[in-house]
């Protein structure tokens, strides 16, 4: 039965595309340049995520993004980031004896320290004893673009990181 079911699928796939449809919704033209501008601008991505040499390392590194997501992923990161979290992108947040709370990206940790990059991109070492309490936060601190971009802007984005795959033209 799954066989069949896998059978129909690509027939349903293989006659959308040879009549010119898309299972995905109708998507503007889009330019890479606008979205390097959006990226750089008005998206604030470089507040968190970093391509190349520029940007904050509190996120994740989007210098080769184009090469290990699709643009469907990458739209379905933009428009809701929840859905998928990488194991090493998740936040981590730690409460001293003092009340005083530091969120950020964990790098790594033991039986007696906790290692961690801050939202400052700042490197910060905290004793597990000192400690009132740490663990993971639930979602993802990237805001969703589903409102803030037209799907214009949104396409000039997806266009613009496909295009990043690690590799600086000398």
């Amino acid at each position: 039965m799954r066989t069949l079911s896998l059978v129909l699928s690509a027939v349903i796939v293989a006659a959308a595309a040879a009549s010119g449809q898309s299972n995905t919704e109708s998507r503007p033209p889009s330019n890479e340049t606008a979205g390097a501008t959006i990226v750089a601008g008005t998206g604030k991505c470089f507040t968190c995520h970093r391509i190349q040499k520029a940007g904050s390392r509190s996120g994740p590194d989007l210098t080769d993004i184009g090469a290990i997501r699709t643009s469907d992923q990458l739209r379905a990161a933009l428009l809701d980031p929840d859905a998928e979290i990488l194991p090493e992108n998740r936040r981590y947040r730690v409460v001293t004896h003092d009340g005083v709370t530091t969120v950020g990206r964990l790098l790594n940790h033991d039986t007696f320290q906790v290692l961690m990059r801050d939202t400052k991109d700042q490197l910060r070492s905290f004793q597990k004893a000192d400690l009132r309490e740490h663990g993971f936060v639930e979602g993802s601190p990237m805001p969703s673009y589903r409102m803030t971009l037209s799907p214009q802007e949104l396409a000039d984005v997806i266009a613009y990181l496909s295009t990043l795959k690690g590799v600086v033209a000398q």
